[in-house]
């Protein structure tokens, strides 16, 4: 018997005396999301807590044999990375989209259309399932997506793991002390180098692009700069250094048979709503999911709840089960990253430099004698270029310089991609508390029960954004275009139809302070251990918790942020062994 339609007093009476035909499924801590920062929390927590169960929830399902691997490792995709943007736009679903003007003047005859209505221009519209009625597109994320899949964006992220500059996380409540110690420990569950495509260990340069990009911009930028090889968290393969083995939710785990069946994954199941206990008003006594497979309802309960859907997903699941007015912060200071983006081709002199450089020439060699008449000397199986620019006070933008996929950005036959590099520059957004993403419904007080309005495909209340950039953001953006365009003048000519340009609002895909970390309950959703206030028991995970607005990838401090969430978790195990609750 379906339970969808119970309000929160029949759902939280059912958790406390469930009927022998609705079984509750139960485990030590409960995590809804399979993402890196999810993994952390899992990771952590069957490791210090020898004996706890975890139960993990994916609304998304297994994608590859095994749960969470980055696509990315598939040797076809590392021979081509063109082909690998149509996997990222496979997998990226939009959060809000206006309802689009589809009025057709040439349609004629008994064909159905639209009714025209009073509401004067553009009323004449299709509001299609998943669209947003709502949504005011000057203040919209258009490229704002996710990924609903086991892994999360981990399926297919750039695993670009740069450490914020201090201007970056000045408002991180956890100290710098334990953020150090944090970070180091995040760096070895992402297996993050920056050596990958420098040197290997007989001295030999990796990659002849990488090294090449990395030394011109090093020769003609200052010092002040720090010109480095990026981050990421990636490790070259032992049988074949042409190939690497990039990080995803699976790594961040590792094998999950060695906890003896303690750890479970449920996927395509939708985490629908918390239940608050009525009892005790600061917990929640259990979870309503829905198994998208067979449309049925599940109740589950835990000791522990960690929320890691997403910046847009976690708080969905909050404004569902009601607690908007609880966490007034929540979905408010939401920070994205504006990108501005080009490719070029490289010069002639830095073709010829390759061509003479005696480091490189049995490469060249071997290359042409098996590929004869190419009349550029660079392999085939060369690594690209993985390079940044860091985030400094007097230039506050992080820079890529480097060649990887993304939804946009593939070369095709324009050009041999041998010779092309990316350039892409991604800028802070000024924090405020206007900013943000809302959820479309209301309290019902007959019902006892949040009542979504409009809903997304999922049948979740639909997300709608009001951002806006303000004149700071824009003035800053405009000197980072600016600092783009004088780097990519350093290295070549612009590639056509990849010239100077910022993308749409939301494609970074890096959203921050929708869940962030704080002290105070009026301006933040959760405590430096990422514990939801007012709750003993409910933690939030995900780019969403940082408090600040970062100009580099928030994956690295996402995950900082969840270990000291996850020793936080174990408090409260340890409490319940002993028979006591902290």
């Amino acid at each position: 018997m379906p339970i969808r339609y119970r309000t929160d007093e029949e759902l939280h009476n059912h958790i406390s005396n469930p009927p022998a035909s609705e079984p509750l499924e139960h485990a030590d801590v409960i995590i809804a999301g399979s993402g890196p920062v999810g993994m952390a929390y899992a990771r952590t927590i069957l490791e210090t807590c020898p004996k706890a169960t975890v139960l993990m929830l994916d609304i998304g399902s297994q994608d590859s044999a095994v749960a969470g691997e980055h696509h990315k490792n598939s040797i076809k995709y590392q021979k081509d990375i063109d082909l690998f943007v149509n996997v990222i736009k496979g997998a990226l679903q939009n959060v809000s989209i206006p309802p689009a003007d589809t009025y057709i003047p040439t349609l004629v005859g008994d064909a159905w259309t639209p009714p025209v209505t009073d509401d004067g221009p553009g009323s004449h519209t299709l509001v299609f399932q998943g669209s947003n009625p709502n949504q005011i597109r000057e203040k919209n994320l258009k490229a704002a997506a996710m990924t609903r899949t086991v892994g999360g964006m981990s399926t297919h992220w750039t695993c670009a793991c740069p450490t914020p500059h201090p201007e970056e996380i000045e408002k991180n409540p956890i100290p710098k002390s334990e953020r150090d110690k944090l970070y180091q420990r995040a760096h070895v569950l992402l297996n993050v180098h920056n050596d990958q495509y420098d040197k290997n260990a007989q001295g030999q340069d990796i990659s002849i692009r990488h090294n090449v990009v990395k030394k011109t911009l090093l020769d003609n930028l200052p010092a002040k700069r720090n010109v480095q090889s990026l981050p990421l968290a990636v490790e070259r393969r032992k049988d074949n250094p042409n190939y690497v083995t990039w990080t995803g939710a699976n790594t961040v785990l590792g094998d999950p048979a060695r906890f003896g069946g303690r750890f479970r994954l449920r996927t395509e199941t939708r985490v629908t709503k918390l239940v608050p206990n009525k009892l005790q008003k600061d917990s929640i006594a259990g979870v309503l999911l829905q198994d998208l497979k067979n449309d049925k309802d599940v109740l589950a309960t835990a000791k522990a709840y960690i929320i890691t859907c997403g910046a847009i997903g976690t708080p969905q699941v909050l404004a569902n089960s009601g607690l908007q007015e609880r966490i007034p912060a929540l979905g408010h200071y939401l920070c994205e990253q504006s990108i501005a983006f080009c490719q070029i081709v490289m010069k002639n002199e830095i073709i010829d430099y390759i061509e003479k450089n005696p480091a490189w020439q049995e490469r060249i060699k071997i290359h042409r004698e098996k590929h004869k008449g190419d009349p550029l000397p660079i392999p085939f199986h060369d690594p690209e270029p993985q390079v940044m620019i860091p985030y400094t006070t007097d230039f506050p933008w992080h820079c890529q310089v480097h060649r990887d996929a993304f939804s946009y950005g593939d070369v095709g036959p324009r050009a041999d991609a041998r010779v092309v590099v990316d350039l892409r520059f991604f800028g802070r957004q000024e924090i405020r508390k206007e900013n943000r993403v809302y959820f479309s419904g209301q309290f019902s007080k007959d019902r006892d029960s949040w009542v979504a309005g409009s809903t997304d495909i999922y049948g979740m209340p639909q997300a709608t954004f009001e951002v806006t950039r303000s004149q700071k953001d824009n003035i800053n953006d405009q000197k980072m275009m600016n600092d783009m365009c004088a780097t990519a003048d350093l290295l070549g000519g612009y590639l056509p139809g990849s010239n100077p340009q910022f993308m749409d609002p939301g494609l970074a895909l890096h959203i921050t302070g929708t869940t962030r970390i704080g002290t105070d309950p009026k301006n933040s959703v959760a405590d430096a251990s990422s514990r939801v206030h007012g709750f003993k028991n409910l933690w939030v995970g995900g780019n969403g918790c940082i408090p600040d607005s970062t100009g580099c990838n928030p994956t690295l401090t996402s995950v900082m942020i969840a270990l000291k969430g996850a020793a936080a978790v174990k408090e409260l195990l340890d409490g319940h062994s002993h028979g006591h609750h902290k």
